[in-house]
């Protein structure tokens, strides 16, 4: 999924944001209590005439949407729809509106959107909702908060995806920090070498594993002759670079050490937690 299209989610997304964290309100009292925290957006979700599943599991809430035009299909590909803004609009709206006025410790909201026109099609959108404060404090800027919102476009076939299937239990900060350093990892290496004409840039794999992120760097020549020295060179050391600037940013520092893979040369570089200081 490339980056460039992504952007024009990012107005309907900053709006729900900005519409969501002013209705929280100041007051001192929970508006929305844990123990009725998922009931209460899913009445909130069902009178403004949206089908909407709400599951809550210990730290991580979870919505579900099915909202007619909000994605497309042509010739195979997994786009947005017409209707996406407002579908996201209305849903992030009363998700930040109840999260931000409720004393349920959640860290993170999944939102899943679907459509039933086109079926097996679905939009994932994961957030921390640390970064929608300090959004809202103007302690990072809008488009370093869309940087941080992992989205992603998924086929899975003909059957139903379930919240209890997607999103089987909590999500923790390592696994949120591995996917979206992935996702920057290949924005940036694509503005570098794509972009350039040095090399062609495919999707990127992270995880979180035993202390360790691993990374996965897809970046392959554009035409016969490999890649030479300077140009994996600089595909390591520009991942490293956005890997370090970003776990700094979160002051996330429960790992041991990165690992950055290439597998076209089979190549590579591990770095001990220490050792990043320098990239910063």
């Amino acid at each position: 999924m490339a980056a460039r299209p992504l952007l024009r989610l990012f107005p309907a997304l900053l709006a729900a944001a900005i519409l969501g964290l002013l209705a929280a309100g100041c007051s001192s009292r929970p508006t929305y209590p844990k123990a009725q925290m998922a009931e209460s957006l899913q009445q909130i979700l069902q009178s403004d005439s949206l089908n909407t599943r709400v599951r809550f599991i210990d730290h991580t809430l979870a919505v579900q949407l099915e909202y007619p035009d909000a994605l497309t299909q042509r010739e195979g590909q997994i786009g947005i729809g017409p209707s996406f803004d407002d579908a996201a609009r209305r849903v992030l709206t009363a998700v930040h509106r109840v999260l931000l006025s409720s004393d349920a410790e959640v860290r993170f909201y999944v939102l899943l959107i679907s459509d039933p026109n086109v079926p097996g099609a679905y939009l994932t959108l994961v957030r921390y909702l640390d970064d929608i404060k300090r959004a809202n404090a103007n302690m990072i800027d809008t488009f370093e908060m869309f940087a941080r919102t992992i989205i992603e476009l998924d086929f899975v076939g003909p059957s139903h995806l379930t919240l209890e299937q997607y999103v089987p239990r909590d999500i923790r900060l390592e696994e949120f920090l591995s996917w979206q350093l992935a996702r920057r990892i290949q924005y940036t290496l694509s503005d570098e070498l794509q972009a350039e004409g040095v090399a062609s840039v495919g999707r990127c794999g992270g995880k979180f594993q035993d202390g360790e992120f691993a990374f996965t760097l897809n970046v392959e020549p554009l035409g016969e002759a490999g890649l030479d020295e300077a140009t994996i060179h600089k595909v390591f050391q520009t991942s490293t670079g956005v890997i370090a600037k970003v776990l700094s940013s979160y002051r996330f520092d429960e790992f041991d050490r990165i690992r950055l893979i290439h597998p076209l040369t089979g190549r590579n570089l591990v770095l001990p937690r220490t050792n990043l200081e320098i990239f910063r």
